[in-house]
């Protein structure tokens, strides 16, 4: 299947559902079996399979059929209203973010910063807000995840001369603390948004997929320039690669590990820490921090429980999240999890069945985070609950304040 076909909507949900098990049921499994790997390897496999079940079962139930009809009745938002309003806010919000950070990490990498002080700057930057100004990383999280990549691909839709600017600021804002993989959240529907118009074919699928690659290869090397000075501690040990334990020997390394081992040790670290500490006893929500608060119990951090669990030591300002179907399995047992996996299967129906080509070109945002989040903190604090009642509720139209920034 050439690339252009692999991005439209509506291979989106199967795409995902081949990721998701040579990822979670068949690497993990053939490790068990071949290595061996501790017990929680073919525990991952095993919900991995349960999850994909749901997911599956999500695609094939069209519960809002009538939604996606053109005579369903809608809200009607004008395009370039809903545009300048989106960016003014974003405009404002990261002037305040950038004039109250005690430090901007990509000024820190040109300059030859260490990794360990990079790590502590990108903590300090968002995470490690006190106070009030903890809603800076909640506002930012939901206009880079879904606001700004919806906003821009409608300039892009609607040839706003203003398109390549606005795309620019945004990449500019994302490296500038170095979260290499954020700016993905603008190139994954561009992408996506090309395929869908047919204007990714041939060279133009492969140069995009291969400015993705060394933009996030450029990103590593500076937030972990110093790597080289590390050794797999036992040569050909898989056991050592699929841990926290392995130090990387350079930047491609760094990156190829942590694309390919990070999400499933992550994963099967989170399952043994699950039992060990929680002895497997089901947290009902806890792990977030809105249906904690709400629900008046204690909140358990545990992605926190599980970088101590990795690294020896707590980290106010480090996560190691696991892919999205472990956090459900953990909160809500297996019954819960299958709802949360039919609930990702009914996105991506939505993804397929709707008429808003924005909306569509974000399938990729969705999938790519349900790989290191979990559904609840998508709904949340990704803005995922509002593109749910977006796509179903609402309908952005072409404006005449628009069409005056048209090139």
């Amino acid at each position: 299947m050439s690339p252009s076909k692999l991005l439209m909507p509506t291979n989106a949900g199967m795409v995902f559902c081949a990721l998701l098990l040579v990822t979670y049921a068949v690497v993990p499994l053939v490790l068990y079996l071949s290595v061996p790997m501790g017990e929680e390897f073919l525990k991952l496999s095993l919900l991995a399979l349960v999850t994909v079940a749901g997911i599956v079962l999500g695609m094939k139930t069209p519960l809002f059929r009538g939604r996606f009809s053109p005579n369903a009745r809608r809200l009607n938002i004008r395009h370039g209203w809903f545009a300048i309003t989106i960016w003014s806010a974003f405009a404002v919000l990261v002037t305040v973010t950038l004039w109250t950070a005690p430090n901007i990490p990509i000024f820190s990498a040109l300059r030859g910063a260490d990794t360990e002080t990079l790590s502590l700057e990108r903590g300090e930057f968002l995470k490690g807000r006190e106070g009030p100004w903890i809603a800076l990383l909640y506002l930012t999280t939901i206009f880079t995840t879904t606001l700004i990549p919806y906003v821009t691909i409608l300039m892009y839709h609607e040839r706003s001369r203003l398109r390549h600017l606005c795309a620019l600021l945004f990449f500019l804002f994302c490296i500038s603390f170095l979260q290499k993989a954020l700016f993905l959240n603008l190139i994954l529907p561009l992408l996506i948004y090309l395929g869908i118009k047919g204007r990714l074919k041939g060279p133009r699928a492969t140069i995009g997929l291969a400015v993705c690659a060394l933009v996030t290869l450029a990103g590593t090397y500076l937030s972990h320039g110093d790597a080289g000075t590390g050794k797999l501690t036992a040569e050909g040990d898989m056991r050592t690669y699929f841990s926290a334990q392995y130090l990387p020997e350079s930047a491609p390394d760094y990156f190829l590990w942590r694309a390919g081992a990070v999400p499933i040790f992550t994963a099967t670290d989170t399952l043994l820490v699950h039992s060990e500490q929680f002895k497997d006893l089901l947290l009902l929500g806890a792990t977030s921090t809105l249906i904690s608060e709400l629900a008046g119990i204690e909140r358990i951090n545990l992605e926190r429980y599980v970088f101590e669990h990795q690294f020896g030591s707590w980290n106010e300002s480090a996560n190691a999240n696991a892919v999205f179907f472990v956090d459900a399995y953990v909160n809500f047992g297996i019954l819960g999890m299958f709802a949360l996996s039919f609930l990702a299967g009914q996105f991506f129906l939505w993804f397929s069945s709707s008429r808003d080509v924005a909306f569509q070109s974000l399938w990729g945002i969705f999938a790519f985070a349900l790989f290191s989040a979990s559904m609840l903190g998508l709904l949340l604090s990704n803005g995922f609950l509002y593109l749910m009642f977006h796509a179903l509720f609402v309908r952005i139209k072409s404006s005449s304040t628009f069409h005056r920034l048209r090139a």
